[in-house]
């Protein structure tokens, strides 16, 4: 059955990384405002602050009828934009998308815990990452290419047609849900038992996104190369993460931390082999902080509460994203990349000790929940 899973997720994760590429750009060119670009972005991301009550509507509906309704429910609003390019229209269409992804990061961890053993989470998790990363190295490229030569309605169309796709490979899971808990049941207490994990990958997000800011002064002033080179170095980190997914038992946020701190020191180097193994590290370092959280919040949290849990730890974790760039677009102004480089490796490095010096510093992916009970005290 996790076959069909992964089917309904590749298709899902290449109509939405061709969709968050063609957003920016076709709104960009239709007003000529980086700025109205940009918003169009923020729509996509804006749902994640109301990722509890999001979560709790996966909370009251067994998940795999939800994941299927879902996907179905997004193709008409996506067909809205077959017929007009008005902007309000394009961000309206985009928030919407939003809320569809923050609905989807609910109610897919819950429906995993109950497909596999809880030993089988972290591979899973790790799989889920690699195709996730791998479908953004190609889909964009797609997407560029598509909307180049034909405008955005081929994208729009591709990307209603996989959701209907994924729909029937989610139907095809063959799967026994209990019936929803009461609603009664308080998440707060699970997310505080999960707070340093969930800061810490939040941190290693904040971090990687304050090194892609960053990326453009290393291209130009230290390597030397036109902007087109930032391809390069995205395809290394985008390799390092698809790498870290497959090795996802192995995930651990404290880990990701050192791996995300060496790469930005490796950085600092301006020399080629040195920055692509620093992106490749920093693509190994995101990736495990992301899977090991994931996986923690499956283990450790009870079905009743799994979606507002889950829903709410990757919308602070993925919130490090965009915190990181608006930091990163500041220091770029006034240091050099080398500085930049090296105030990322100290905040890394001292959030893993932070981490290993906290009771619990060592959570880890690979455990059972017994067993990360354990490693706890």
């Amino acid at each position: 059955m996790i076959r069909w899973y992964f089917a309904g997720l590749a298709l899902s994760f290449f109509g939405t990384s061709a969709m968050y590429l063609v957003a920016g750009v076709w709104v960009k060119s239709l007003t000529g405002s980086d700025a109205l670009a940009t918003i169009a972005i923020l729509c996509v991301y804006a749902p994640g602050v109301l990722s509890p009550w999001i979560g709790r509507i996966a909370d009251s509906y067994r998940r795999k009828p939800l994941l299927i309704c879902t996907d179905l429910a997004i193709v008409p609003v996506l067909a809205v934009l077959l017929v007009t390019d008005e902007i309000w229209v394009i961000y309206t269409v985009l928030l919407i998308y939003g809320v569809k992804a923050v609905l989807v990061s609910a109610a897919e961890p819950a429906l995993l815990v109950v497909l596999l053993p809880p030993d089988r989470l972290a591979r899973v998790n790790g799989l889920r990452m690699s195709l996730q990363e791998g479908m953004k190295l190609v889909a964009p490229l797609a997407a560029a290419a598509l909307f180049a030569g034909y405008g955005a309605w081929p994208v729009i169309a591709i990307d209603a047609l996989s959701f209907l796709l994924a729909a029937a490979a989610t139907s095809m899971i063959k799967v026994h849900e209990p019936p929803p808990a009461p609603r009664e049941t308080p998440s707060r207490p699970r997310l505080k038992a999960l707070a340093w994990p969930i800061a810490g990958a939040a941190t290693a997000l904040f971090a990687g996104s304050i090194g892609t800011a960053a990326s453009f002064s290393l291209v130009e002033n230290g390597l030397h190369h036109g902007p087109e080179f930032l391809g390069v170095l995205s395809a290394a980190q985008g390799a390092g993460s698809v790498l870290a997914g497959l090795q996802g038992k192995r995930a651990n946020v404290t880990t990701g931390l050192v791996l995300i701190a060496a790469g930005a020191l490796a950085r600092t180097t301006a020399w080629l082999p040195a920055v692509l193994a620093g992106g490749f590290l920093n693509g190994v370092g995101l990736a495990w902080a992301v899977i090991a959280v994931a996986t923690l919040v499956q283990q450790r949290t009870p079905p009743a509460v799994l979606g507002r849990v889950s829903a709410t730890a990757i919308s602070i974790v993925f919130a490090g994203g965009p915190l990181g760039l608006a930091a990163g677009a500041a220091l770029v102004a006034h240091l050099s990349f080398e500085a930049i480089y090296v105030i990322i490796a100290v905040i890394t490095t001292a959030a893993a000790v932070w981490a290993r010096g906290s009771r619990t510093r060592r959570f880890t992916a690979r455990r059972a929940p017994a067993r990360a009970a354990d490693q706890m005290e």
